[in-house]
C-alpha cells in the first residue's frame, strides 16, 4: 500500500514524499531519493510492528512462548 501511494501521489499531482521522490530523480538529487527510502522503509516497519503488537493484543490465543 505504501508503494502505491508513491504513484498515485505523482499520478494526480498531489504534493507528497511521493513526488518528491520522482522529481528528486529526475534532477539526480541522489541524497533526497536515499532518504526518502529511507523514510519510507522506515514507516513501513513501523507500521509492521504497530500491526503484529494489535493482532497480538487482539487475538488471545497469539503468545510469546
Amino acid at each position: 500500500m505504501l508503494a502505491g501511494a508513491v504513484f498515485v501521489e505523482y499520478i494526480f499531482a498531489w504534493n507528497g514524499i511521493g513526488k518528491e521522490i520522482v522529481d528528486a530523480l529526475n534532477k539526480m538529487d541522489l541524497p533526497v531519493v536515499m532518504g526518502s527510502v529511507l523514510f519510507i522503509a522506515l514507516i513501513f516497519v513501523l507500521i509492521n510492528l504497530i500491526v503484529d503488537l494489535i493482532y497480538g493484543w487482539l487475538d488471545p490465543r497469539i503468545r510469546l512462548s
